[in-house]
């Protein structure tokens, strides 16, 4: 079921639809945050190029995200084998 939330980034009002309001509030809540930032430091670009090097950021934390989620998986799928490889040594010699 779409839901409508009100939402206020870089100081205006928008109405987003979605399954998931929590999620709406949440997601609008890092645009506003990353708009802001910018705003400060780029008073002399425009809202759109604003919008756009807040879009960047966030993309390029999902990338790192992601990446750090795969080295992580990857690791804690190793340290499992290596404990299946130890407890079967433990099983066998005893």
């Amino acid at each position: 079921m779409s839901i409508q939330v009100k939402v206020t980034i870089g100081g205006k009002e928008f109405s987003l639809r979605g399954d998931d309001e929590e999620k709406l509030i949440r997601a609008a809540k890092e645009v506003d945050d990353q708009i802001k930032a910018l705003q400060a430091g780029m008073m002399d670009q425009s809202t759109q190029m604003q919008a756009i090097v807040a879009a960047l950021n966030l993309a390029e934390q999902k990338i790192n995200a992601v990446e750090q989620l795969e080295k992580d998986s990857s690791i804690l799928a190793s340290e499992l084998e290596n404990m299946a490889v130890f407890l079967k040594e433990q099983v066998k010699n005893q």
